[in-house]
Parts: structure tokens; C-alpha cells; sequence
């Protein structure tokens, strides 16, 4: 056999014994910038702590009887909440999956979420990684606050799409287009007055801490996250501290 022929027949073979899948539209899942042979159908996934994460998973063509969808995070199964939807159209079944995380965590950093498909002996899958960013806030002085967004936990290398939708979350956080974001060894920082951090809606809602602050004596000068490290170089508040609140540390 002529090794062209050969070579387009293996070809051939080896994408009808791969069920074609995908994601679904997400503009948190990114491409990997440099894309290694092998890792073809993995993402990244942006996520900031606190927030909720909705994935849906395609299977573009498969035949019946169709088999299940499997979800997996750090390769244990996990049962999503949804039956898979079914649509048929010139003999051809086009599956689709969804799965819920909520309130994602920083130790969540790092892991994968995987969506597989098998029917018989062909088979596929589809694969996020978590870019999971923790938020910290401290004192910056004027009665203002800087609030930093840093990936949690691995030292990946840099990733361009990455830090194009983290600066695109932050910015839609914030609520201001043309807000300067400071970046600095993989960190993402903004100054904001006390007074807006506490007007922020969005923030709170992943950060629900903030809310500790109830009295007028939770000040810029005494409030800490539970989850924050207090330095110890910071200088004692002298406004008295309710129960309810805590303290941020010096920047």
C-alpha cells in the first residue's frame, strides 16, 4: 500500500474511534497559550474564590444506543445534578451535560474537572483546569484599600489568556472599565476607597466576611478577613473593636 494511502487511512481511523467533543461557551474557559501535544482538549478555567462555576459538555456526534456522560474532578467520579439533553438530526445524536460547582475554594487551585464520554470502544474527554485566584485586602492608607487578586496555590507558568480574562473579571468586579490594575509577579491589585469596597455588591457576595464589618467603628483601621494573616508589624487600632469585626494588616 502507497505510504500517503497508508497514512491517510490511520488517519481516518483514528478520529472516527474518538468521540468528538467540547465545551460549551464559557468565557472563563480559556486556551493555554502554549499548547502541548497531548493536552489538545485541555483548558483553563478562571475562577476567583467564592465564585460558582456552570460547565456544559458537548458530545457533537454519537449514534445510539447512547451512553452515559461521566463527569470527574481529580479523577473521582461526581454526579451532576442535570440528566444530559439529547438532539437528533441526519442520524446523529448530539448530547449535551451540565455541572455545578458552587462557592469554589482556594484549595480548589490546580484541579481538574474532566467530562468523558464512552460507547464502546471509542471514547473521549475534555478537560478544565482550575486557575482558582484567592483575595486578599489590606490598609493602604487615605482611608483607602488595596485589593489583590493572586492565583492560590500552583506557580503555573505565564499564560497570556489567563491574565487577559482575570484582568477582564476584576475590572467587571469593580464595576469600572478603566480601572488601573497594578501587576507584579502574578499578582493583580486595585486601590479603591474603604467606602466603595463597602458598596461593592459583587465583591461581598464571594467574600462574605466583609460583612462583619456592621458598626461605624469597623474601620479601614480594624477589619481582617478570618483567612488573612494579620503582620504583626501593623499598629494596634485604637478605635474600640466590636465582637463582629476584625482587622486588616498594613499593605
Amino acid at each position: 500500500m502507497d505510504i500517503q494511502i497508508f497514512l491517510f487511512v490511520m488517519l481516518a481511523l483514528t478520529t472516527v474511534m474518538t468521540e468528538q467533543m467540547d465545551w460549551g461557551d464559557n468565557p472563563d474557559l480559556v486556551e493555554e497559550a502554549n499548547i502541548i501535544e497531548g493536552r489538545e482538549n485541555y483548558k483553563i478555567m478562571v475562577v476567583i474564590e467564592g465564585e460558582n462555576i456552570d460547565l456544559e459538555c458537548q458530545v457533537l456526534s454519537t449514534s445510539e444506543p447512547v451512553s452515559d456522560i461521566t463527569w470527574k474532578i481529580d479523577g473521582k467520579e461526581v454526579k451532576p445534578e442535570e440528566k444530559p439533553t439529547l438532539s437528533y438530526a441526519y442520524g446523529e445524536v448530539f448530547m449535551q451535560s451540565y455541572f455545578k460547582m458552587s462557592s469554589i475554594s482556594r484549595d480548589r487551585d490546580g484541579s481538574t474537572v474532566s467530562c468523558n464520554y464512552a460507547r464502546g470502544q471509542y471514547g473521549g474527554s475534555v478537560r478544565a483546569v482550575l486557575a482558582v485566584f484567592k483575595v486578599e485586602i489590606c490598609q493602604a492608607g487615605d482611608g483607602k484599600v488595596r485589593i489583590t487578586f493572586m492565583e492560590a496555590g500552583r506557580k503555573s507558568p505565564r499564560e497570556t489568556f489567563v491574565e487577559d480574562r482575570i484582568r477582564a473579571k476584576i475590572r467587571n468586579i469593580m464595576d469600572q472599565g478603566e480601572i488601573q490594575i497594578i501587576t507584579e509577579n502574578k499578582e493583580y491589585s486595585v486601590t479603591v476607597p474603604y467606602r466603595k469596597l463597602k458598596q461593592n455588591k459583587k465583591l461581598i457576595d464571594l467574600q462574605p466576611w466583609l460583612n462583619q464589618a456592621k458598626t461605624d467603628a469597623c474601620t479601614t483601621t480594624n477589619i481582617t478577613p478570618a483567612n488573612v494573616t494579620i503582620d504583626s508589624r501593623s499598629p494596634t487600632s485604637r478605635v474600640p473593636r466590636p465582637a463582629d469585626c476584625q482587622k486588616f494588616y498594613q499593605c
